[in-house]
């Protein structure tokens, strides 16, 4: 049975051959009444306290979860742009060595066809020298005669 201050207050008790002072009852009562008010008023209060208690624990709970939410996707986010920020690093890479062997090449032939044109000059040059050797020999043969007759 719940007892209420106002149980308390309206109590009354039977009195004996040698019953109890009436004044001190009802003062004593009247102190308990009105400590248990003062209990059901804190009872009131520390219940109204756990109730928003609990709704901040449930919103922090929920905070928690929504902030691991958060954590994970920026996780996964962070590891999709290592990913693709590797795989754009090896194409560029790929595409800057195959760019660098292109020009390889392209500086190689162009070394060989330079190489190629300079043999090409010095057979000419031989060429000439030879044709120059033979057309001044000639005329020198052909002085010589003409400084004979």
């Amino acid at each position: 049975m719940a007892l209420t201050p106002l149980d308390i207050q309206e109590k009354e008790f039977g009195t004996g051959l040698f019953g109890y002072k009436k004044a001190e009852v009802d003062e004593f009562l009247e102190d308990v009444a009105e400590t248990l008010k003062e209990c059901q008023r804190e009872n009131n209060t520390l219940r109204d306290q756990v109730v928003k208690l609990e709704k901040e624990l449930e919103r922090l709970r929920q905070e928690e979860k929504n902030i691991k939410e958060a954590l994970l996707k920026a996780q996964e986010l962070a590891e999709s742009i290592k990913r693709q920020a590797e795989a754009e690093a090896k194409e560029f890479l790929l595409q800057a060595r195959e760019e660098a062997d292109k020009l390889i090449k392209e500086a190689k032939d162009k070394r060989d066809q330079i190489l190629f044109e300079i043999e090409t000059l010095k057979s000419e040059r031989e060429k000439i020298f030879l044709e120059l050797r033979t057309f001044l020999q000639t005329w020198q043969e052909y002085l010589e005669k003409a400084l004979k007759k």
